[in-house]
């Protein structure tokens, strides 16, 4: 090979090795900006992560709170209905609803003592348990039921 030609292929290879020199500094950015990128992503991932958490508890804890408001809603509705049952002095406003529970509850015993009766049972007048016909005290409450059960006589 000649002076020039030996010139020329170093040249040429000082020119590929400062191109390998660029393209790696160009890579690194690209990795550091790659990265840099993948971290801030991972931030935002996390950030929303802890929100959704956050969120999630603050619900549950309004979940718990309205379940507790419907409990105490329906404590006070049988705190009323059962003084209306007492006898008690209730709200006019109240008086219509208690009076509709009253039918519907002398429907439900009605609607168990027709099933008992299909059942061969009979139904214990104190607490409403299903009896064998013939027995004497209600196995769940203790009442005497000489001839006070009912179904079997229906």
């Amino acid at each position: 090979m000649t002076g020039k030609g030996r010139n020329e292929m170093a040249d040429f290879f000082a020119n590929l090795e400062d191109l390998g020199k660029i393209i790696s500094k160009k890579a690194g950015k690209a990795v550091d900006v790659v990265t840099q990128k993948a971290g801030e992503a991972v931030d935002v991932i996390s950030k929303k992560a802890e929100e959704t958490v956050e969120i999630t508890k603050i619900k549950s804890q309004i979940g718990t709170m309205e379940r507790n408001n419907e409990r105490d809603y329906k404590d006070i509705g049988k705190m009323i209905y059962e003084r209306y049952k007492n006898g008690e002095v209730v709200d006019g406003e109240f008086i219509e609803l208690c009076e509709a529970i009253s039918e519907r509850e002398d429907s439900i015993c009605k609607a168990k003592e027709e099933i008992a009766k299909l059942k061969g049972l009979e139904v214990c007048p104190r607490c409403d348990a299903r009896l064998e016909a013939g027995v004497n005290f209600c196995p769940k409450c203790g009442a005497n039921l000489d001839g006070e059960v009912q179904g079997s006589s229906d």
